[in-house]
């Protein structure tokens, strides 16, 4: 049997709830949770692994280059008969094939969430609310090297001279439970419900997330620079979290037009109730700030390992233009020094803590309008346009060129985060309802 699965995972919850006033109520919770290993495919475990798997180069088949006994081009019965099977042609002779495993011994993910929350009642319609939201999570799946440098090495040596298994491939894939992360927010919300043909919803969150752990497939932070270095390993890595947002407004709502039969202004004829009347207007606001990212290092100081650049006291991150052909400032980066001598406890080469800056923010508004058509009580027709991006603002991701020694091109932004879906789409549509 592969490993040992955990079996002691205890997950308890509590609450509570008090109603100190009439308009007042309190309420808070802590709870544990666990999460199952994520999927990372075949590759991630050992049925992909040496010495099931053994890559040999041939020939691609031709009919120049047959690869069966009667010198056709093959099929599923006999189409190996001619590949070369001698363990000189094996890829690991070639230090072409990479070690691949998992931790036998895997710890499911574990966040302990908690929580306190005060709302109060403004209105018989209208509640305000405050929250503090916290986390923390342990156990977190990661992806790093299952052959690394074990020790900081000058650049340009010859990697295989320090890996633990030199006749493999550098690098590979060792999945470990060894991230963890934890997350602090204040969060603001203003709910008006459904009355008088008016509802509406706005928060506010403020939060931080910091951490270790790395999503593995969205990430503009960046791996970890050392793992396996005694005296750095992931701590060093301790930086925002990949979806670190720090401000997030949201609003949104749903307006009946006042107009028609059985509203304030109401029209008389069926026929003008058919044309002012059944109106819905609705609409979703977001604005959140951008996500973090790293500069790293444009000339290597060490080999095998990460680099992350330093940042410049006193200089400013963002100074210059700040739009889409210059996000950062190249003079608030500078490359850390190469390293020296093998197996050095300097760990300046490795440079700075990842994740210094913050890129372009996101900015949306959605809208709809409904109009309902009635022709019995029970039978009803209604005509939707819908607008995404009403106001066609393009979404820009995080900045492509972030070589500071490139100051011509570093900064250029070159892509959107959500393409091909940046652009204004209008749609329509008709519901039948009997």
């Amino acid at each position: 049997v592969w490993g040992n699965s955990p079996n002691k995972d205890f997950g308890p919850r509590v609450g509570f709830a008090w109603h100190p006033t009439a308009r007042l109520v309190v309420r808070g919770g802590y709870a544990i949770f666990y999460g199952g290993q994520e999927d990372f495919g075949l590759s991630g475990y050992g049925a992909n692994n040496f010495p099931f798997v053994v890559q040999s180069n041939f020939t691609a088949p031709s009919p120049e280059a047959p690869i069966t006994g009667n010198n056709s081009i093959g099929s599923l019965n006999n189409g190996l008969v001619n590949v070369p099977q001698s363990p000189t042609n094996a890829a690991v002779k070639s230090r072409g094939f990479s070690l691949i495993g998992a931790d036998p011994n895997w710890q499911d993910g574990q966040t302990q969430s908690y929580n306190v929350t005060v709302q109060y009642e403004l209105t018989h319609s209208m509640t305000a609310s405050g929250a503090y939201v916290g986390s923390l999570s342990r156990h977190l799946g990661e992806a790093y090297s299952a052959n690394p440098i074990t020790e900081i090495v000058p650049p340009a040596q010859n990697q295989f001279n320090y890996i633990s298994y030199p006749d493999f491939a550098s690098g590979g894939t060792y999945n470990i439970p060894n991230g963890n992360s934890n997350y602090n927010g204040l969060q603001l919300n203003l709910e008006r419900r459904f009355t008088s043909g008016f509802s509406m919803l706005v928060n506010y969150t403020w939060s931080h997330c910091l951490g270790t752990a790395r999503d593995y497939l969205v990430d503009d932070v960046g791996g970890t620079s050392a793992p396996y270095l005694a005296g750095w390993g992931v701590q060093g890595d301790y930086a925002p979290c990949s979806f670190d947002v720090r401000n997030l407004f949201h609003a949104s709502g749903q307006y009946v037009l006042p107009f028609g039969k059985g509203q304030h202004f109401l029209s008389h004829g069926k026929a003008v109730d058919a044309v002012l009347g059944g109106w819905v207007v609705n609409w979703d606001l977001t604005e959140e700030d951008g996500q973090p990212f790293t500069i790293g290092c444009p000339t290597g100081t060490t080999t095998g390992l990460g680099c992350n650049a330093w940042m410049v006291p006193g200089a400013s991150l963002y100074a210059g233009a700040h739009n889409v052909n210059q996000w950062m400032n190249a003079a608030a980066f500078v490359n850390p020094p190469a390293a020296t001598a093998v197996g050095q406890t300097n760990y300046a080469p490795l440079g700075g803590p990842p994740g210094q800056l913050v890129g372009p923010g996101f900015h949306r508004v959605d809208a709809s309008l409904f109009k309902q058509f009635k022709f019995t009580e029970s039978k009803i027709l209604e005509f939707r346009c819908e607008v995404f991006n009403l106001f066609n603002t393009p979404q820009f991701a995080a900045p492509s060129a972030k070589n500071f020694i490139d100051t011509k091109n570093f900064g250029k932004i070159t892509a959107t985060r959500d393409n091909p879906d940046d652009p204004r789409e209008i749609q329509f549509a008709l519901k039948f309802y009997f």
